[in-house]
């Protein structure tokens, strides 16, 4: 089985608060696919979107220490298994599948989350949550989700509005699967109270939020702690979080 690939690497988890569901602070190795069929307009990943142009993809030869070696895509579905089982330090909290949008391959993706559950790892997705339908087929392999809910200014796509309705569907799918989920949600000095509080009306009860600021960070802090203190009225004091990208700030992938 072949799957197109990014990258392989081992860090930790910047992202995602201190939240039910995140990974925060955990080592993980992380498993980027290439390919996604959104194109929000702060994509820090934007070399990987367009999976045709991603000729090769690297793997880091060992732990922690950014040295990476090349090989052509497609990859073989052994050859990322064996890249992951060789990055693997004893103390990885779990496997981070994340992209571009790991979904969009969902054969390579199910077959590899089912190989790494079967060797005692547990799975984290990272997806924009666009694709509910893909989403049910992994859904029962999954332990942990990060799901995005994306803003209106984003742009990832013309109805936005429909979008966010279904990133709230695969929210759903995955809590009644059994995995541990919160809602990523990135604003910018533009975003809408009334678009928080909308979000947070959809999430009440089902899954906690974290507001993540776009970087390189633009917005006040005034406003972005108004935009907490509306999602926190409607979802409950203890439902809501802040996350920034500290893997940035430490300089590591």
């Amino acid at each position: 089985m072949r799957l197109i690939m990014a990258e392989v690497f081992n860090s930790w988890q910047g992202e995602g608060g201190s939240v039910p569901g995140s990974a925060f602070g955990r080592r993980q190795i992380f498993v980027r696919f290439a390919g996604c069929d959104l194109h929000c307009k702060w994509c820090d990943s934007r070399e990987y979107i367009n999976a045709s142009r991603v000729s090769r993809w690297r793997y880091e030869v060992e732990p922690f220490t950014g040295k990476f070696e090349y090989r052509l895509n497609p990859a073989e579905l052994g050859e990322v298994v064996e890249a992951i089982l060789r990055l693997d330090t004893g103390d990885v909290h779990s496997i981070s599948y994340t992209g571009g949008e790991p979904t969009l391959q969902m054969k390579p993706l199910k077959a590899l989350m089912e190989k790494m559950k079967s060797l005692g790892f547990d799975n984290f997705l990272e997806t924009h949550g666009g694709l509910p339908g893909l989403i049910r087929e992994v859904a029962h392999l999954v332990d942990y989700a990060s799901v995005d809910i994306k803003d209106e200014t984003a742009k990832a796509t013309e109805n936005w509005r429909e979008l966010v309705l279904r990133e709230v569907e695969s929210i759903r799918v995955l809590k009644e699967a059994g995995a541990e989920v919160y809602a990523k949600l990135v604003v910018t000095s533009e975003t809408k109270p009334e678009n928080v509080r909308w979000y947070a009306e959809l999430l009440k009860g089902l899954a906690p939020l974290v507001i993540q600021p776009r970087e390189p960070i633009e917005i006040s802090q005034t406003k972005l702690m108004g935009l907490y203190h509306e999602a926190s009225l409607i979802m409950g004091r203890k439902n809501v979080g802040l996350s920034f990208q500290v893997h940035k700030y430490l300089n590591v992938l």
